[in-house]
């Protein structure tokens, strides 16, 4: 018995398992008609089905686009003014005028901020923005608004929806920046 087990655990013993283990998944795969290698199926007599490719074209460029059928879907229209209004506020409760210690000023933020955003922006410190100012009018441009700062232009994609401290309103779903 004890040279039974010394063989099986052996080097030669384990590559001789892994080797009935590897065969008896491709025995087992292939009598269901397909091989774990390929994942494809295995073509019989009786098979209706061509494997070529299909001539059909398609417009799918590869990258993945929301279907945007909703009331509150603004991809083609501009963003009503109250998103605009939003995006302005946000960006001067951003900027902490009132030099806000860090957990105030998520505070001050987090309202304006969807729930994910929110979660992201936890520990941030303010003293870190690249801006200090608000230089000009916003733009926008389907759902962003852009904000032209002092050192910038603040980007803010914009939704519709509700978080933890306001009902559905206009949040700040994405924030980048572009320096100057």
């Amino acid at each position: 018995m004890n040279r039974a087990l010394r063989i099986i655990f052996s080097r030669y013993g384990i590559v001789v398992i892994i080797l009935v283990l590897v065969l008896g998944a491709i025995a087992l795969a292939s009598d269901n008609g397909r091989t774990p290698l390929t994942g494809n199926d295995v073509e019989t007599d009786d098979s209706t089905e061509s494997s070529e490719p299909s001539d059909e074209i398609t417009d799918d460029d590869g990258f993945y686009t929301e279907d945007c059928e909703a009331d509150d879907c603004y991809a083609a229209e501009e963003l009503p003014q109250e998103a605009v209004d939003r995006a302005v506020e946000f960006a001067e409760a951003w900027l902490n005028p009132n030099g806000l210690d860090p957990d105030a000023w998520y505070d001050s933020i987090a309202p304006f901020l969807t729930t994910d955003r929110a979660e992201l922006m936890v520990g941030v410190d303010p003293a870190t923005l690249p801006a200090q100012s608000i230089d000009g009018d916003a733009t926008t441009e389907a759902s962003k608004v852009s904000i032209p700062m002092n050192t910038g232009t603040l980007i803010l994609t914009m939704a519709e929806g509700s978080n933890s401290w306001t009902g559905g309103d206009w949040l700040v779903s994405a924030i980048d920046w572009e320096a100057s």
